[in-house]
């Protein structure tokens, strides 16, 4: 009798218990937009972007939740470039400076880094890198890439939709096409230009 009191009195806690108590993962909906400078092109990124050495590019990024957002881009000669490190305001639209692709020709990868939480591990290896972009920084810096990476495509491939709206716009209210990422709280999207 005692033990069906407990596992009662149990059931009822668990049911009504604040939530604060049993934390869950915040599921974080965004938006990526990449857009070729001279048009202002949207281009779909889930195969690799074929443009030509000086031609330009920018994204644009949009949350739904407030986030951490990091963006590198590591090029055809193994070198890293901190394109991005800053907290996103939810509804907020952030267009990134526009970079130009540069000789030597090549297959560059920009990573795009969106997370619920802020993270430490990597923050303070950026900051060792923009101290000094040694190759044991630059090694270092891709290394915690990576393993986002594998962390993030561990729990699943995050749900990625593209939004097709017509037009070419540098705005994602405006129309255009974004693909749309939903239902996770880490997110390492790689992007694969060839020039």
């Amino acid at each position: 009798m005692r033990k069906m009191l407990v596992s009662s009195f149990l059931l009822v806690f668990l049911f009504f218990a604040p939530r604060e108590l049993f934390p869950q993962s915040k599921s974080l909906d965004w938006q990526l937009q990449f857009l070729k400078e001279k048009t202002n092109e949207s281009m779909p990124i889930n195969k690799i972007i074929g443009m030509k050495t000086g031609d330009g590019f920018n994204l644009v990024i949009k949350a739904d939740d407030d986030c951490y957002c990091y963006v590198f881009i590591y090029d055809s000669e193994q070198n890293i470039y901190v394109w991005y490190n800053q907290a996103v305001e939810k509804g907020s639209e952030t267009p990134l400076d526009t970079l130009d692709l540069a000789e030597p020709s090549g297959t560059e990868t920009i990573y795009v880094i969106v997370s619920s939480s802020r993270q430490a591990e990597l923050e303070k290896l950026i900051t060792q890198f923009n101290n000094s972009s040694s190759s044991q920084n630059t090694s270092n810096l891709y290394r915690e890439i990576m393993r986002l990476q594998d962390t993030a495509s561990g729990r699943g491939e995050p749900g990625a939709t593209v939004i097709p709206s017509g037009g070419t716009t540098k705005g994602l209210d405006d129309g255009g096409f974004a693909t749309k990422f939903t239902g996770k709280e880490l997110y390492v999207r790689a992007i694969g230009i060839r020039h």
